[in-house]
């Protein structure tokens, strides 16, 4: 089903060039744009002086870091080829030929999507929608499998849940005694 599905999506590549180039900017930059907006919510809460903002991105940028880790860890142990490197593909953009699964885009974006849907809903779920497009991306530009991108979503989901259930709020109460220091010595410059 993998391979019949990746056919299906990199088969279109190389029919449309505007396509083309609309999928090449979304695969390889669109980990920019939610970086971008977890930066902007960030300074959003530091702005409005909301904890709850500030909880929020710092909620998303602990998920996604351990959702990137866990993801190193699974590429050190298990090692699928990427599909330009076994099959004949439609490649639009260089990619080093190392480990497919999982995608590092789609646990990036879905990371930030999810961490902040778990506290803001409508721009999470913009959010989700965009990093699932940024999914279909990495096939169409033939560097991942739909599984590589699929399973990344798997382990999001579970590093979400666990996040969610036994770590957020530890992460939050060492988040806001990290602040209160660092606001404490700025005040003394």
């Amino acid at each position: 089903m993998n391979v019949p599905v990746f056919n299906a999506i990199n088969g279109v590549a190389q029919v449309n060039r505007t396509l083309d180039e609309i999928m090449i900017l979304f695969s390889n930059y669109s980990p920019l744009f939610f970086v971008a907006a977890l930066t902007a919510l960030y300074l959003y809460g530091v702005y409005r002086k909301d904890k709850l903002f500030r909880y929020a991105a710092a909620d998303a940028l602990a998920i996604t870091l351990m959702s990137l880790f866990l993801g190193f860890v699974i590429g050190i142990f298990y090692y699928e080829p990427r599909p330009f490197v076994t099959d004949h593909v439609n490649l639009l953009t260089p990619h080093a030929p190392d480990a497919s699964f999982p995608s590092d885009h789609s646990l990036g974006t879905m990371s930030i999507a999810l961490g902040i849907n778990n506290s803001y809903k409508v721009f999470g779920a913009i959010l989700i929608i965009l990093s699932l497009l940024v999914g279909v991306s990495r096939v169409y530009v033939g560097v991942h499998y739909p599984m590589d991108v699929l399973g990344s979503y798997l382990i999001v989901l579970v590093v979400n849940f666990t996040y969610r259930r036994l770590l957020c709020e530890k992460i939050r109460g060492l988040y806001s005694k990290a602040e209160e220091y660092l606001l404490k010595r700025i005040k003394r410059i």
